[in-house]
C-alpha cells in the first residue's frame, strides 16, 4: 500500500477520533476496481457513527481520496479480546457521561440512551401536575425529571431547571429570592411580556434587600407581580414547568419555605413543580406552620427505590440500561462483553441502583483489562464493588453533611453486627418509626450503605414486623473479602420468606451517638 494512501487514511482517522471521544476506531482499506475505500469497523454500526463520519469528513481536504470514499461497516470477525475494542472504550466514556444527569445531558441523543423506569413512571411525570420524585442517589430521579424536560423541549414548552446543588447548605431566607431569580431568568428565554419580566425583576431586588424578619411579609406583597410574569409566559395555552433537582441538599429548615414561595407563584398560573430528592433528607411540608408542598395533596409522590424487592424486574431494567448504552457505542448488547452470571452479580451487588450498576460495570472493565480478561467476570465485578464503597462514603458529604457523624456511627454498628459478630451480610430490623436506631439505619438505606431485601415480614411473634436488609457488598467482597462471611443469595432471584426468617435480628438497643436524638 502506497505512502500516500496510508497518509490519506491517517488524516481521516485523526478527524474521526476528534468526534469519537478521542477513541481510535478500527479500520481497513478495501481495494476495489474503482479505487480504495476506507472502512471503519464496529461490532454493530448505527446511525450515530454514520453521523460521526459525516462530521469528520467535512474538514477533510478535497484532495484526500477518502473524503467521498469512507463509511462504517460491521466487523467481519469477532475478536477474542473484547474488552480492548474501541467500542468498549466508547462505552466507558458513555457511562462516565451517564453518571451525572442534568438538563444538558445527552442533548439530541437523550431518548436513544434513555431506558424507562421499572414501573413506567414516564407516563405520569409528563402530566400537568406537581410531583416529588424520591429515590436514593443513582436511582434515576434526575433522569426521570430530564425525560419530562426533554418532552417539553420537543414541544417548545417553557420550563426552568434549577440544580439545587448550587444552593446546597444555604438556609438564609435570601436563598428564596435567589432561586426565584434563577427561575425567572430561565423563563425569560421563552415568549413573554417583557414589561412583566422587568416588574418581576424589580420585586426580586426588593426581596433581596429584605431582612429575615420582614421577608415573609414582603414576599406576600411581591407574589402577585411574580405570578403576573409567570402568567405571561404560560399564555397561549402553554403550561410552565419548574424542575428542582436534588432538592434534599438544602437544609431541612428552609425546604418548606422555598416550596411555599414557589407554590405561591405557581398555583393557579398553569405552572407545575417537579422535584427530585432523597426522601429521608427531604422536608417539603412543615405541619406546624402549614407551609410548603404537602405530599399527596399539593404534589403526587413517585418512589423509584425498588431495591432488591423486585429482583427479576430490576435485573431486566439494569440490563436494559446497559444494552442501550452498549448499542449507542456500536456494540450489539452488553452480553457481548460479559456473561449472564456476571450480569446477575452486577445487579445484586449494585442493589438494582442504575447509576451504581453503570459505575461498577465501567470499573469492572478496567479491572478485567488489568487482569488480561477477554470479558468482564464475576471476580472483576466483586473487585469493583469493593472500590465503590469509598465513593459512597464521599457521598455522605454531599447528601448528609450535617448528620455525617450519625451516619458513620450507624454504619460502623451495622458492619460490626454483620461482619464481626454474625458473619452474615443480611439481617432483620424491627419496624419502629419512632425508634432512633431504626431512623438511623433508614438513613443508611438512603445513602446506599444498606439495601432492602423485603419491606416487611413477621418472622417470629405476631404483631411485630421486620424489614430485611443487606449490607452493601463493597464492605466485604473483592480485594478486602471477608471469606468467612455468609452471603445471602449471590444474584437477583425470588427471595423466600423461609430464608429471611433465618437472618439475625439487629437490636434496636444498639448504642449510637447522642446525635440520634436529633433525627
Amino acid at each position: 500500500m502506497s505512502d500516500s494512501i496510508t497518509a490519506a487514511a491517517d488524516e481521516v482517522k485523526s478527524a474521526v477520533m476528534s468526534v469519537a471521544e478521542g477513541v481510535s476506531l478500527d479500520y481497513t482499506i478495501k481495494e476495489r476496481a474503482d479505487g480504495p475505500f476506507l472502512l471503519f469497523e464496529l461490532a454493530q454500526p448505527n446511525n450515530r457513527f454514520f453521523r460521526m463520519i459525516e462530521a469528520a469528513l467535512v474538514n477533510i481536504p478535497k484532495e484526500n481520496q477518502f473524503r467521498e470514499r469512507t463509511t462504517v461497516v460491521r466487523r467481519p470477525r469477532t475478536p477474542g479480546d473484547r474488552l480492548s475494542l474501541p467500542e468498549t472504550q466508547l462505552l466507558r466514556a458513555a457511562i462516565s457521561e451517564s453518571l451525572t444527569v442534568d438538563k444538558n445531558s445527552f442533548e439530541e441523543d437523550f431518548f436513544s440512551r434513555y431506558t424507562a423506569s421499572v414501573t413506567n413512571f414516564e407516563n405520569q411525570i409528563i402530566t400537568n401536575a406537581n410531583f416529588i420524585v424520591y429515590g436514593r442517589r443513582g436511582a434515576g430521579k434526575s433522569s426521570l425529571l430530564s425525560y419530562a424536560m426533554h418532552k417539553l423541549k420537543q414541544r417548545s414548552l417553557p420550563f426552568a431547571w434549577v440544580a439545587m446543588q448550587v444552593y446546597a447548605g444555604r438556609s438564609e431566607l435570601k436563598l428564596v429570592a435567589d432561586i426565584i431569580e434563577d427561575i425567572v431568568s430561565q423563563l425569560r428565554e421563552f415568549p413573554h411580556d417583557e414589561s412583566t419580566y422587568l416588574i418581576a425583576l424589580s420585586q426580586i431586588r426588593i426581596l433581596e434587600k429584605a431582612s429575615d424578619a420582614d421577608f415573609p411579609r414582603i414576599l406576600r406583597q411581591t407574589l402577585p407581580k411574580l405570578q403576573h410574569f409567570v402568567r405571561s409566559v404560560s399564555s397561549a395555552n402553554r403550561n410552565v414547568t419548574i424542575f428542582l433537582d436534588d432538592f434534599h441538599v438544602l437544609p431541612d429548615v428552609i425546604q418548606p419555605q422555598v416550596l411555599a414561595a414557589l407554590y405561591g407563584i405557581a398555583r393557579g398560573q398553569r405552572t407545575h413543580i417537579k422535584i427530585s430528592g432523597i426522601e429521608q433528607f427531604s422536608r417539603p411540608w412543615d405541619a406546624e406552620t402549614s407551609s410548603g408542598l404537602q405530599p399527596n395533596q399539593d404534589a403526587q409522590i413517585i418512589r423509584l427505590d425498588h431495591n432488591l424487592t423486585m429482583p427479576d424486574r430490576s435485573r431486566k431494567h439494569i440490563i436494559g440500561i446497559l444494552d442501550a448504552q452498549a448499542r449507542f457505542c456500536g456494540l450489539p448488547n452488553i452480553r457481548f462483553l460479559t456473561s449472564e452470571e456476571a450480569l446477575s452479580r452486577l445487579v445484586w451487588v449494585a442493589a438494582a441502583v442504575p447509576r451504581d450498576a453503570l459505575s461498577l460495570f465501567s470499573l469492572a472493565i478496567s479491572k478485567g483489562i488489568a487482569k488480561g480478561e477477554k470479558r468482564v467476570s464475576v471476580t472483576s465485578i466483586n473487585a469493583a464493588a469493593s472500590e465503590s464503597a469509598e465513593a459512597k462514603l464521599k457521598d455522605v458529604d454531599q447528601d448528609a453533611s450535617s448528620q455525617k457523624e450519625l451516619v458513620l456511627s450507624a454504619l460502623d454498628a451495622v458492619g460490626n453486627f454483620c461482619i464481626q459478630r454474625n458473619r452474615r451480610n443480611a439481617f432483620l430490623l424491627e419496624i419502629d418509626n419512632s425508634d432512633p436506631v431504626y431512623k438511623a439505619i433508614q438513613k443508611l438505606i438512603s445513602l446506599r450503605f444498606v439495601h432492602v431485601l423485603h419491606e416487611g415480614i413477621t418472622p417470629h411473634r405476631a404483631g411485630k414486623r421486620f424489614v430485611a436488609l443487606m449490607l452493601d457488598y463493597g464492605f466485604y467482597v473483592g480485594v478486602r473479602a471477608a471469606k468467612s462471611v455468609g452471603l445471602f443469595q449471590k444474584e437477583p432471584r425470588t427471595i423466600l420468606a423461609k430464608d429471611l426468617r433465618k437472618l439475625p435480628v439487629f437490636p434496636l438497643t444498639t448504642p449510637l451517638p447522642p446525635e440520634t436524638a436529633m433525627i
